[in-house]
């Protein structure tokens, strides 16, 4: 059968029979539901009235699930496992925590670090987490045995953000020191230094394909590398106020999502640098993720608010309220039916999961 025409408000009855090539009968009234954007749209018949309406469904709005409270420090990293089955939590409190994600409950604490966890990430097959601290220290965990493999020295600076490639084979980390380093996660040898002389380096993300390298800097620029090379390819300008704080890839690796003080989200084409789009939150944004989709941000903001937008139209989609304190980071679960949430500051220690009905 072919597809829906796309519906802003009704066609003509006749229209669709003639679309879809079938008879309606006059008596019946189908609904049908679709995903636009994210969020479900009906499709409802009126025979009597002659039109096919299509209308917005609550169904698609996160909830707040559960909070999570153990730490005893605020929450500045959180990241989800490929699996989908375990949440890691990095705190001030300079622990790790992994939980389990359907039920919430405690999995195990890991401890080694000297000063506030700031950064963590998964490794592909997760069985690897890899956490960045202000003690300028990267450790890398086994999973499988909940033991500390190694730490990674040669940061100058707290580590505020750290991602591993597809591959399972290269990890970048960034640094308030001012450099980005690439090492190989299976040795732990530094492969490659970066100094872009962008002040600090506060996010680094890598292309879904494993080919390129962008970071976020307090200089407010966002820059593009060859992640083998470590040449630079572009850089992008246009926040206006003190620090790009987060950088995200869409699934497909063409668009480019930012997240700065200036209290804008900013939607890049990766190939040429140009703003596809300027979203302003009105309260500086301190981390960005872009759901499995590719059609859904989520940003944690310093007004204690996640926000979902439209990435092709810059519409706020949900305002998800309930942290007391600015919300540092955000994460989408792999199938984009869970959204977890970390706060710090203001007395608030805690991770929120929020899930579709």
């Amino acid at each position: 059968m072919p597809l829906l025409p796309r519906c802003a408000g009704s066609i003509g009855l006749r229209k669709l029979q003639n679309h879809l090539r079938v008879s309606i009968p006059l008596l019946v009234l189908a609904v049908v539901g679709t995903q636009i954007y994210g969020r479900t749209v009906a499709l409802e018949f009126h025979p009597k009235q002659g039109t096919l309406v299509a209308q917005n469904t609550s169904s698609a709005n996160f909830t707040l699930a559960k909070t999570l409270a153990e730490h005893t420090g605020g929450v500045a990293a959180i990241a989800i496992s490929p699996d989908g089955q375990t949440i890691a939590s990095g705190s001030s409190d300079t622990t790790i925590k992994l939980w389990n994600l359907d039920n919430g409950e405690l999995k195990s604490t890991l401890s080694g670090h000297k000063a506030p966890v700031l950064s963590v990430a998964f490794s592909p097959d997760g069985q690897t987490l890899v956490s960045g601290s202000s003690d300028k220290t990267i450790k890398i965990w086994n999973l499988r045995t909940g033991r500390l493999r190694r730490s990674l020295y040669g940061h100058s600076g707290g580590i505020y953000s750290v991602a591993i490639d597809s591959q399972g084979r290269t990890l970048v980390s960034g640094s308030g020191d001012g450099t980005i380093k690439i090492w190989n996660l299976r040795t732990g040898q530094l492969e490659r230094t970066l100094s872009p002389r962008s002040g600090m380096i506060l996010s680094v993300a890598i292309s879904p394909d494993g080919e390129t390298l962008a970071t976020g800097n307090q200089d407010l620029t966002i820059k593009l590398w060859h992640l083998r090379t470590g040449n630079l390819l572009r850089s992008f300008s246009g926040h206006t106020y003190y620090a790009v704080w987060s950088v995200a890839f869409t699934p497909d690796g063409k668009t480019l999502v930012s997240g700065s003080e200036d209290t804008t989200i900013k939607v890049w084409d990766v190939a040429s640098g140009e703003i596809l789009r300027d979203i302003t939150d009105r309260s500086p944004v301190f981390s960005v993720a872009i759901g499995p989709d590719g059609k859904t941000i989520a940003s944690g903001d310093k007004s204690n608010e996640v926000k979902l937008w439209n990435i092709n139209t810059g519409d706020l989609l949900q305002t998800l309220s309930g942290h007391a304190g600015q919300v540092r980071s955000v994460a989408f679960s792999p199938d984009g039916k869970t959204l977890i949430s970390g706060a710090s500051g203001a007395g608030d220690k805690t991770i929120k999961i929020w899930q579709l009905p």
